[in-house]
C-alpha cells in the first residue's frame, strides 16, 4: 500500500484563524443571499411602482431606508417594522404583504 504524507496549510473551511474566534463558516450561507437578493428585487419592483404613479418623495425615500436596511448582515426587526407601518398607510396592499414575508425570512 503506497502511503503518502500530507498537511493541509492555510484556513480551511470551518477554520476561525485571523477571525479573533468570531467568525464560523456558516455566517454567510447561499440561502440568506437568496433572500436578500428576493426583498431587493420586491423593493425595486415597489419603488418603478411609486414612480410611475409619482408618490411623495417620502415614501420613496422609505422604499429607499429598506434597501440599505436589507442589505444590512443583520437587519434590525424595529427598523424594519417602523419602514413597513409608513408604507402600510400609503395603500400599498398586495406588495406591502409579499415584501413583508421576504423581510421574514432575513429574519
Amino acid at each position: 500500500m503506497n502511503e503518502r504524507n500530507f498537511e493541509i496549510h492555510g484556513p480551511v473551511v470551518g477554520s476561525n484563524i485571523g477571525t479573533s474566534g468570531r467568525a464560523r463558516a456558516g455566517d454567510v450561507h447561499i440561502g440568506h443571499i437568496k433572500d436578500v437578493s428576493a426583498v431587493l428585487r420586491l423593493l425595486d419592483e415597489l419603488r418603478e411602482d411609486l414612480n410611475d404613479a409619482k408618490a411623495p418623495t417620502s415614501t420613496i425615500e422609505a422604499v429607499d431606508d429598506l434597501r440599505v436596511e436589507a442589505r444590512k448582515p443583520k437587519p434590525s426587526k424595529d427598523v424594519t417594522a417602523h419602514l413597513m407601518d409608513k408604507l402600510a398607510d400609503r395603500g400599498l396592499g398586495e406588495q406591502m404583504k409579499d415584501l413583508a414575508k421576504a423581510f421574514d425570512a432575513l429574519f
